[in-house]
């Protein structure tokens, strides 16, 4: 994957058409779980997928910051940063599902949105190699 700024090739992925697919499918499922469930899927859905795209967020920028500098100097800061934001996803997730604030199961549809993003902008950045000129 190509860093945010980068003009690649035509099959290269960067993180901030990754980034823009999260965000897209994240308002298509979101929009679809409200129109075929209910608020409270539509609402979990959301929910879902704002706490793994904001996660992504910051892993982006915590590798951006970890690749632009000397290495060993800030490699023990981004672990301690990743797992610090790793602790604070799974508290966040368990309170959620431990008071049943949210739908289980869309929520899980939510968290998925990063691994379809990646998957769609690979799928497109594919077809762009692959596409009979």
């Amino acid at each position: 994957m190509a860093p945010s700024g980068t003009n690649g090739s035509p099959g290269e992925v960067s993180l901030s058409k990754v980034m823009m697919y999260n965000w897209l499918l994240l308002g298509v499922l979101t929009g679809l779980s409200w129109v075929g469930y209910s608020g409270f899927h539509a609402l979990s859905v959301f929910i879902g997928g704002a706490i793994a795209n904001l996660s992504f967020l910051f892993l982006k920028r915590d590798l951006l910051r970890l690749l632009a500098g000397p290495l060993e100097a800030v490699k023990p800061l981004f672990f301690m940063r990743y797992y610090l934001r790793l602790s604070v996803v799974v508290g966040v997730l368990f309170l959620l599902v431990r008071y049943q604030l949210v739908h289980t199961l869309a929520l899980l549809v939510g968290l998925s949105t990063v691994l379809l993003g990646i998957g769609l902008a690979v799928m497109v950045a594919a077809r762009s190699i692959y596409t009979i000129k």
